[in-house]
């Protein structure tokens, strides 16, 4: 899959959800909208050397082979359907961690990664909120709702 091309066939998409607010900023920037305060914004640029995908903060890094930009795009799907969900913890109203969860097929969520700014409030209690969108339907995912027998 040609990098310039990504931009183009995600566009072809999303664009069937009319509930799924986007801004093409470029042929190479994408940024999907969250719906509210509950979700976050998802970003993605590429060029030819990788791929830049975000989830507000959290963000990860893919070589453009066919391997990684499949990882991507399951990502990003993921992100879309409420299947990975952001854990955000913050101190005295500011955000200084995040947490990628991922749900399995039983609907345990899972660690993927962290990401944090230093916090020098050490001995203040952290408020924990999830940020998850729900901008396309799970049931869309096919094999994501196939039981094993």
């Amino acid at each position: 899959m040609n990098q310039k091309n990504i931009i183009n066939i995600i566009v072809e998409k999303i664009i069937k959800y009319p509930n799924i607010k986007f801004k093409r900023k470029s042929e190479s920037k994408l940024e999907i909208f969250c719906r509210d305060k509950n979700g976050f914004n998802i970003f993605l640029q590429t060029n030819q050397r990788e791929s830049t995908l975000h989830f507000g903060v959290f963000h990860w890094h893919f070589d453009n082979t066919e391997e990684e930009t499949n990882e991507m795009l399951n990502l990003l799907v993921f992100g879309l359907t409420g299947i990975a969900r952001l854990k955000e913890f913050s101190k005295n109203g500011k955000a200084y961690k995040w947490t990628l969860q991922i749900q399995d097929r039983n609907s345990n969520w899972f660690d993927n990664g962290t990401v944090r700014l230093f916090n020098i409030n050490f001995w203040t209690r952290a408020e924990i909120k999830y940020l998850h969108n729900d901008l396309l339907p799970k049931e869309n995912l096919c094999s994501y709702n196939d039981k094993e027998e």
